[in-house]
């Protein structure tokens, strides 16, 4: 984590067991609550709290990160939609939820913040290999 990092950036920096990879200026991970099967959280290593304060190449490969994760979550799980979060409102360092959607999510086609699912945590067997699967499509 950086140095120049908060105590509330710490939310956004998760267990190593939901560790999906290290790209090339971010980290993916799997989010805990899995009520939006899929949901990848991807922070920025570097802190920062808005975007126009990346340099473009930063910024530019920040873009890539996501992009990355995104098609790597649609080949893995065949989702209708991805959404995409940037919001730092309550923890302001940069970091993206990448969210797949389906038609069973119970909230499609309504944003992910219409509603509140109850939080579905998965057990580690079934945590890994969504992982395993999500890596395996990670170009």
């Amino acid at each position: 984590m950086d140095p120049r990092c908060t105590q509330a950036c710490e939310a956004v920096f998760l267990a190593a067991e939901l560790r999906i990879a290290e790209l090339s200026v971010s980290t993916a991970f799997l989010y805990p609550d899995q009520a939006f099967r899929g949901r990848c959280l991807l922070t920025l290593r570097e802190h920062y709290t808005e975007l126009f304060q990346l340099t473009p190449a930063v910024r530019t490969a920040l873009m890539e990160d996501v992009s990355r994760i995104a098609e790597a979550l649609f080949r893995a799980l065949n989702p209708i939609k991805m959404n995409y979060d940037l919001l730092g409102n309550l923890v302001p360092h940069i970091h993206w939820h990448v969210i797949p959607r389906f038609r069973e999510d119970g909230m499609y086609p309504k944003p992910t913040w219409a509603g509140q699912p109850a939080p579905i945590t998965l057990a580690a067997t079934e945590r890994d290999a969504l992982i395993a699967r999500i890596r395996q499509d990670l170009r």
